[in-house]
């Protein structure tokens, strides 16, 4: 019971659940009233021409009323899990709750355009009925996601406060940062691939888009974003390319210091045997040996970050 509590917003579960039987019963007790001034059957699909598929009085009202409760239930349920993101949860509740009103705006629309007709294929729905709910509808969805105000139990910046004060070693050895070439760099790179890309276009559009590619992934391998914590440290370019990962039980001895980029064979991503190398340039690296003989070297921001990451995968300065 606890855990179902930790996991479910009970304050959003029971309007998730509420109000969209509390609107399909609304609708079937308004509906009722014009039950002697519509035909039988009545008509609940139309064309430019009229119904064309019809459905007994009572098996419209029950069948909508269904569909607005289960729709409206499964959408609004998805506020009321916590794990969810909180601008997530926002949106779900005045989606359930906006999609639940306009399939009531279509089935009212639908009933209001066959009162007083004697035959449902003559009949279409009432347009005034139909946009007017509409409006209603879209107005009360943002009103709902502007004053739903989801219960957080735990959030993250919970879970942070209390590893501060329970590891707070942790917290401190556990951090992200990005290390790139200078930014003379990134505009010789801008300026050469922009006017190669342009007099390849003389030639080919598919010469010039691929010269414009080759540019950027250039530019996209010298930027490295290094995430670090006491269990490993995780290498992806642009922060999206994963080239390497290191976990600290595997480390065999870890260093820092100053490199030449050539020696590894030049800036980005290079592969050779067991030595992976990241570097955005030449400067102050990060030299770790794992126990299985592979090799990384990857660069640091700073010589103190260089320190740090060492430090924390259990190595020296490099002598």
């Amino acid at each position: 019971m606890g855990e179902r509590e930790g996991r479910w917003d009970r304050k959003a579960v029971r309007f998730a659940v509420g109000f969209p039987i509390l609107l399909a019963a609304g609708f079937v007790i308004a509906a009722i009233t014009f039950r002697g001034q519509v035909p039988e059957p009545v008509a609940w699909f139309w064309d430019a021409d009229g119904g064309r598929a019809f459905v007994p009085f009572a098996g419209y009202l029950t069948g909508g009323a269904l569909v607005v409760a289960l729709v409206g239930i499964a959408l609004c349920l998805q506020a009321g899990i916590q794990a969810r993101p909180v601008v997530s949860r926002k949106i779900f509740m005045a989606g359930g709750v906006g999609m639940s009103m306009f399939l009531v705006t279509v089935l009212a629309a639908g009933l209001m355009g066959q009162v007083g007709a004697k035959d449902a294929r003559l009949t279409h729905p009432d347009p005034i009925v139909l946009a007017s709910g509409s409006g209603a509808t879209v107005a009360f969805s943002i009103v709902m996601f502007m004053s739903f105000k989801p219960e957080e139990r735990w959030s993250p910046r919970d879970e942070q406060a209390l590893l501060e004060v329970l590891e707070p070693e942790r917290v401190r050895d556990t951090f992200v940062f990005w290390a790139h070439a200078r930014s003379s760099v990134f505009v010789m790179l801008a300026v050469v691939g922009s006017q190669l890309s342009l007099l390849a276009l003389l030639l080919s559009a598919w010469l010039s888009l691929a010269i414009f590619l080759v540019s950027l992934v250039a530019a996209s391998m010298l930027i490295l974003r290094v995430s670090v914590s006491p269990d490993k440290v995780t290498l992806a370019f642009m922060g999206l390319v994963r080239v390497g990962r290191i976990r600290t039980a595997d480390v065999l001895r870890a260093g820092y210091g100053a490199v030449v980029a050539r020696a590894y064979g030049g800036w980005g991503y290079r592969h050779r045997g067991k030595v992976v190398s990241a570097l955005v340039s030449s400067g102050e690296a990060v030299d770790v040996l794992c126990r299985d003989g592979s090799r990384f070297v990857f660069s640091a921001k700073d010589p103190a970050i260089a320190e740090h990451v060492a430090d924390v995968l259990g190595g020296a300065p490099a002598k």
